[in-house]
């Protein structure tokens, strides 16, 4: 009897040492999706997506805007959530544990391409990191915007993060994304 209650016991510890051992493991693959106009963003992005080892995908305008159709009507169509043409993208979600989703921030608010994205993929489900880099402002309105674009979408945002473009080099911000990537 004392046999079966030794051998049950190391058995039990076994289990214990092993579930710890696999609730430290490190998290799944992540997945960094972004858009940028100026490069800033995509500086950020392909930092964080080195920094932890993720994949990277890059929204793309069907028709890049010219600077006077960002500041036009791109700016309209910021503020009122729509989207604008996007190229086609194969990339499945479902394949990734984590998703962190970039953009700049226009006028406030995320750009039409964050819209055209949001608008064709599902999110249920997976956890949701939103970032967005800006030069003057209007970041908590924006990364507002895009955390409920995304819950609506079956989306669970977890963290969100900004990351300052404006008056910094391109030295600072990919020194910040580092310093933000050691939260993940």
């Amino acid at each position: 009897m004392r046999e079966i209650v030794l051998m049950l016991t190391v058995i039990l510890v076994g289990a214990a040492v092993v579930g710890a051992q696999k609730s430290q493991a490190a998290p799944g693959k992540s997945l960094i999706v972004y858009y940028s106009y100026t490069g800033k963003t995509e500086l950020a992005a392909k930092t964080l997506a080195e920094a932890l080892k993720a994949d990277l995908l890059k929204i793309e305008d069907v028709s890049r805007p010219t600077k006077e159709q960002a500041y036009g009507p791109g700016k309209e169509a910021s503020q009122q959530g729509k989207a604008w043409p996007i190229k086609p993208f194969k990339t499945d979600l479902s394949a990734y544990d984590r998703i962190f989703v970039g953009c700049p921030v226009w006028f406030g608010m995320p750009p039409p391409e964050f819209n055209a994205f949001v608008e064709q993929v599902s999110f249920t489900g997976k956890p949701v990191v939103v970032f967005v880099t800006f030069g003057g402002g209007g970041q908590d309105k924006a990364l507002q915007a895009m955390t409920e674009k995304i819950a609506a979408k079956g989306g669970k945002i977890v963290s969100s993060f900004s990351i300052k473009t404006g008056k910094v080099t391109d030295d600072d911000i990919a020194a910040k994304t580092r310093d933000i990537a050691k939260q993940y």
